[in-house]
């Protein structure tokens, strides 16, 4: 039977869905946290830029390097040694398990504030965080079938409550709430001084995580029906889910005050109730959030397995994650995969789910964009070796450099915490069929080394989270 390819219209679909996860529906309240109205759209600006920067990387390595089908892991094995590439798959594995936690922490915190005074025990948040994430890994044990189909009635459920927002939002928005006084200088949320670079930098890690997923639209390529479409479609993409972002964040600002709006626990359900459409605006969003992460998640679950068996067909992860069951899943990968994530999920036992939600979608950032760095230097390598013209250097070079911003913006206490988590991988490269190299093994003596330093920081609490 011959493969039914995707138009430009279901490629675009494919690409937004992906993006879209959880983080656009609590980013009013993520960044009136660590940044005034204004310096949140400065943000954006900045932060969207530097993501156009990278799309255009992943774009052009998928034109160029064409049989390189593992993305940000091949990436970074072509470019720097097994190692290395290994770390990228690691760091963008964790960095999925942490955005996953993330999802369940939000999808439990908004559904506590539909249930009023009958709200779930941190326990049974753990519960049923569990019950979903065995029910995921039951229906990936025996495939997704029509994924395209589903993605995009999903995509569509995103979107429409966020097209509510914008569309009901403008005519309730207020320019005396959103222009706050003094911005450069005082956080209105509580009135401490916060330098206005201080508040960019504070506002990055929630703007990375809400386009942790770009990547994935240079996987795309294979299924289109024109070859062309996938970068008109990667461009539209972008374009489409940054104009949204930056409305959907910056209008609930506008119609809440900064206190208000730092202590509600759904933003834009906060936000609707305050315009005509009242408690039943408020319903439908929180509705909307609950699908969205469900879908995001389900994506996440079938992408998490499939990059782990790419690494071990390629030889740097242990044998056992390159086998699939009778329905062509990984099916080891999937375990394990879950398994940690079970484990993560412990946060749920906190009862502070706003706190463990803000924890794990900054270690998922952070642990992401470790390989969004690779890939960008490895760019920037090849521009320079194959004597590429002037505009990919300059656009490498620049994503490079953001990818590095974003890093420190996101705070050096994750970037600590991320050395620990990039050594508990050590073991399975150790133990991987590609032997470490003198160089490699003196690599991870490091990563090791700062892994304790850092334990040891957290321990005695000179880093806080």
């Amino acid at each position: 039977m011959k493969e039914k390819k995707l138009n430009l219209f279901l490629l675009i679909t494919l690409i937004v869905g992906t993006i879209i996860g959880g983080g656009i529906f609590n980013s009013p309240t993520d960044l009136i946290l660590k940044a005034n109205p204004m310096a949140a759209l400065v943000a954006w600006l900045i932060g969207g830029f530097g993501i156009l920067m990278l799309v255009l990387v992943f774009y052009k390595l998928s034109v160029i390097k064409p049989e390189m089908n593992g993305g940000i892991y091949t990436y970074a094995k072509e470019g720097f040694g097994n190692y290395i590439g290994f770390n990228s798959f690691w760091g963008y594995w964790m960095g999925a398990v942490f955005g996953n936690i993330a999802f369940i922490s939000l999808f439990f915190k908004t559904l506590n504030s539909m249930l009023g005074t009958h709200q779930l025990s941190p326990l049974m948040c753990f519960i049923g965080g569990s019950i979903i994430l065995w029910g995921y890994t039951a229906i990936t044990w025996f495939g997704v079938r029509e994924a395209s189909i589903l993605n995009a009635v999903i995509t569509i459920i995103k979107i429409l409550p966020l097209l509510l927002v914008v569309i009901v939002g403008v005519f309730a928005f207020q320019p005396h709430i959103f222009n706050v006084p003094d911005w450069t200088n005082i956080l209105a949320v509580n009135q401490t001084q916060v330098p206005f670079k201080d508040q960019i930098s504070g506002a990055m890690s929630t703007i990375v995580w809400c386009f942790v997923g770009i990547e994935a639209a240079v996987s795309m390529s294979r299924r289109a029906k024109q070859p062309r479409d996938v970068g008109l479609a990667t461009i539209i993409s972008f374009v489409i889910v940054l104009v949204l972002y930056i409305s959907i964040s910056i209008i609930p600002m506008g119609i809440l005050p900064a206190k208000e709006l730092s202590q509600t626990s759904v933003p834009l359900a906060a936000a609707l109730s305050h315009t005509a459409l009242g408690i039943v605006g408020s319903l439908v969003i929180k509705i909307g959030l609950l699908i969205s992460l469900l879908g995001a998640l389900l994506s996440w679950f079938m992408i998490g397995p499939e990059i782990a068996y790419v690494t071990s067909y390629d030889r740097d992860m242990p044998r056992a994650f390159k086998l699939v069951n009778r329905h062509g899943v990984p099916g080891f990968a999937l375990i394990v995969y879950t398994i940690i994530m079970q484990v993560c999920l412990l946060v749920l036992l906190l009862p502070q789910l706003q706190m463990a939600y803000t924890i794990a979608y900054t270690l998922a950032a952070t642990m992401t964009l470790v390989a969004y760095l690779l890939s960008a230097l490895y760019g920037l390598k090849l521009a320079i070796s194959e004597k590429m013209g002037l505009g990919f250097k300059i656009i490498a070079t620049l994503a490079s450099l953001y990818s590095v911003y974003m890093l420190v913006a996101s705070g050096l206490e994750y970037v600590f915490a991320s050395a620990i988590i990039f050594a508990l991988g050590i073991p399975l490269f150790a133990g991987a069929p590609n032997k470490m190299s003198k160089k490699e093994r003196w690599l991870a003596t490091i990563i090791a080394l700062a892994a304790v330093i850092a334990l040891m920081l957290i321990i005695t609490g000179k880093i806080n989270f």
